[in-house]
């Protein structure tokens, strides 16, 4: 599968050079963004035109895309497709991660329009754009006295938690409020919050980061509400 969308890549990479020969306007510039929440297995990228927004959420359906990529910034080093579900897709995952290279990758998506041709090159280090994806299963259950036991589970996409483990942040705040309480960082899959108000529901959410804080932490979790236990 991989060898017949290089060779596609290839007669389209032919004809983007004709484009940009003769081309006499440019296409949508993108907005190409590339996380690794499966890392180290894969970085995931996708990307959007200028021309898709509020007054035109519609794709240009006349567009497709070569991405591909390379490690380091020589312009003679070996590329390599960066894997589409088909040219007019709008993502693409970069396989085979090279972890703990200062090298940077170099991401090449090339959009190809009647207009004509226009590329963008995204550089980016692998651990610098690491984000897991939040925590899920999470579970809030009162306590002994004025606590809440929260419990959670590392996200499936992250493959191999064992090896690169996660740590934890916690958010709560009680409800009518506004402002949120944070703990962590945290190692462990749960946690318990002290010191609560009987009898008042709180809402909590966890949040998940690298172990060696790279990249980014996750967005928050779901909200999970619970009620203190009225001792």
């Amino acid at each position: 599968m991989a060898a017949t969308w290089l060779v596609v890549s290839t007669w389209m990479w032919i004809q983007h050079n004709r484009l940009r020969s003769s081309q006499t306007e440019s296409p949508s510039l993108l907005s190409v963004q590339c996380w690794a929440v499966r890392y180290p297995k894969a970085i995931d990228c996708s990307w959007t035109t200028d021309g898709e927004n509020e007054m035109a959420p519609e794709p240009d359906l006349q567009a497709s895309f070569i991405a591909t990529y390379r490690l380091g910034m020589i312009t003679q080093g070996e590329t390599h497709p960066c894997l589409q579900p088909s040219p007019e897709a709008r993502s693409c995952v970069i396989p085979d991660i090279q972890m703990f290279s200062m090298i940077p990758y170099i991401l090449n998506i090339t959009v190809i329009t009647p207009q004509g041709a226009r590329s963008t090159l995204v550089p980016f280090i692998a651990e610098h754009i690491i984000k897991p994806d939040p925590p899920e299963a999470v579970s809030v259950s009162p306590g002994s006295g004025k606590q809440l036991r929260v419990q959670w589970e590392p996200p499936h996409s992250w493959p191999f938690p064992k090896f690169f483990p996660l740590k934890y942040l916690i958010r709560y705040q009680r409800q009518g409020t506004t402002k949120f309480r944070q703990v962590g960082p945290i190692e462990e899959t749960s946690f318990i919050l002290r010191g609560l108000r009987p009898r008042t529901q709180y809402l909590v959410q966890v949040a998940a980061g690298d172990f060696l804080d790279y990249g980014k932490p996750s967005t928050w979790s779901t909200v999970v509400a619970t009620t203190s236990d009225s001792k």
